[in-house]
């Protein structure tokens, strides 16, 4: 098997703290044909310097510097600039397993397939949980059923960083720049373009959750992001793959919620307009929520106190939420 030169694509912006142990994870991977490209997105820090300065130790990597222009413009940018047959995304302030990307690109070249994606380890200070623990398994699956995993969210962690893509796909694809939660946006033109995706349950991708973007992260109006984008593909699933109408629905219901819980951590959650918006989804979808057979325990529970009593709910809600943060 001829290894071809896979493009690795990090954007750089405000991660001193991390991006050395990002970049390192990247240059011991046992998949040596690299083309590792940090882009660095007008960060206000020495981050810029510390790629150049590790761009020094490898000629595999390349740097780039350019205005700020957020992740989705930093991550385009890179794949216009890549060069290899495939290609991948690590985040700065995440790190990888040795073996991802040889994992990625034998079974994509076992299987004849275009893009291949691994699984998650979810990192909170000293803690790791895996996003799957079970059986291993490595699953070619057509794209309505891979479909049916995302929305499920039990095998599937759905991010671009755990995929390995053919740059034949990738270069036709775009991340919406000014975007939040930009991957689904991503995995909606994905939907449309693939036919196959091989899923593995090696957790090889470190996704590391920063305490200070829990604790203090501001709620911002960007955040409905979420539920455009599963909006439009529900509405896509209800059109294409009308059988998984409810697992869209659930999917859904998660971001809702998920929203739900960034705005009410703010004191003046009353005050934004979406607060309302909000509200109703959860009054006027109560019953079908709680009558359905793909909905978890947790989120029935959840939705039944929200909409008995909000201000129990904000109280519950924001006295555990550290505590559960790698439950999620």
């Amino acid at each position: 098997m001829n290894d071809e030169l896979i493009s690795i694509i990090v954007p750089v912006y405000k991660v001193e703290k991390y991006l050395e142990r990002c970049v390192n994870s990247i240059l011991l991977q046992t998949y040596k044909n690299l083309e590792i490209i940090l882009v660095d997105d007008g960060s206000p820090d020495d981050s810029g310097k510390m790629c150049e300065e590790l761009a020094k130790t490898d000629s595999r990597i390349v740097v780039y510097h350019k205005e700020n222009g957020g992740l989705s413009d930093a991550r385009n940018f890179g794949v216009e600039k890549a060069r290899g047959k495939y290609i991948g995304f690590v985040d700065s302030d995440d790190y990888i397993h040795e073996n991802m990307y040889q994992h990625l690109y034998e079974t994509i070249k076992t299987n004849n397939i275009d893009i291949a994606e691994c699984n998650v380890t979810r990192v909170y200070g000293n803690k790791e949980k895996p996003h799957y623990a079970g059986e291993e398994f490595c699953n070619i699956l057509r794209v309505d059923e891979y479909i049916k995993e995302y929305l499920s969210m039990e095998k599937v962690y759905g991010s671009v960083w755990c995929k390995l893509i053919s740059s034949d796909i990738a270069k036709k694809l775009k991340f919406p720049v000014g975007k939040y939660y930009e991957d689904m946006f991503y995995n909606y033109d994905l939907f449309k373009v693939i036919d196959k995706i091989a899923i593995t349950s090696k957790c090889y991708y470190y996704y590391y959750i920063r305490e200070n973007s829990i604790t203090t992260e501001k709620y911002s109006s960007k955040q409905i992001d979420i539920i455009e984008i599963l909006n439009t593909i529900n509405d896509y699933i209800l059109k294409e793959y009308p059988q998984f109408s409810e697992e869209s629905f659930i999917r859904l219901t998660y971001a809702y919620l998920s929203t739900f819980n960034h705005l009410i951590v703010d004191n003046n959650y009353k005050n934004y307009p979406e607060f309302i918006e909000l509200r109703e989804y959860f009054k006027n979808n109560f019953s079908k929520i709680l009558k359905s057979s793909k909905a978890a325990k947790e989120l029935k529970i959840s939705v039944l106190i929200l909409n008995v009593n909000i201000k129990l709910y904000r109280y519950l809600y924001k006295k555990y939420k550290s505590r559960t943060i790698l439950n999620k």
